[in-house]
């Protein structure tokens, strides 16, 4: 017995008819760049935020990277501000020169994270500047081809000689961050 849609036609020439369909309409999708580890991107623009804690008054400020901003007493200079790529944990890293025109001011000169703030930070008993995150225009990093990656990564890993094993036991070889077994009864 055949089950009958609408106007005679079988229920399964209707499904086969309506999957071809959907398939001819359906559009290829790449996959995402997969990059390594240690690639970050530029931007334009580093996103700063300071707080006066004399007053408790907050301000972001959008910089841009090349330039300096001042806010109250302090001279903002940005160097460079990069991110990470979007299949990466986020993060964001800005080289900044901070001065403070106060008599014995603080200066900072250095790199700021987004993610670590108590890394580099502005000794400062007036002022608190941390890292936002970058804005503007981003440079696309190139990734690396697969024999650029293997190369960088063998050579960046560090090879680790172990002692021989003892006489009948068996031991292991360490090899930058593979442990690799070695054979009974050598030594």
């Amino acid at each position: 017995m055949t089950v009958v849609a609408r106007a005679g036609v079988p229920l399964l020439a209707v499904a086969f008819v309506c999957a071809v369909q959907g398939a001819r309409g359906a559009t290829a999708v790449s996959p995402p760049t997969i990059y390594p580890s240690n690639v970050w991107q530029g931007h334009a623009q580093a996103v700063v935020r300071v707080l006066d804690r004399l007053d408790s008054h907050v301000e972001v400020l959008t910089i841009p990277a090349g330039g300096n901003t001042q806010f109250k007493s302090l001279t903002l200079a940005v160097k460079a501000c990069l991110d990470r790529p979007a299949t990466l944990s986020p993060d964001a890293a800005v080289s900044l020169d901070i001065v403070d025109s106060h008599p014995e001011g603080a200066r900072f000169s250095g790199w700021m994270l987004a993610a670590e703030p108590a890394l580099n930070v502005l000794e400062s008993p007036v002022y608190d500047v941390r890292v936002v995150g970058c804005a503007g225009d981003a440079v696309t990093p190139t990734p690396m081809s697969l024999q650029q990656l293997a190369t960088a990564t063998h050579a960046a890993a560090p090879v680790v000689e172990a002692p021989p094993p003892a006489a009948g036991t068996q031991g292991v070889g360490i090899t930058g961050a593979a442990v690799v077994p070695t054979a009974t009864g050598q030594g």
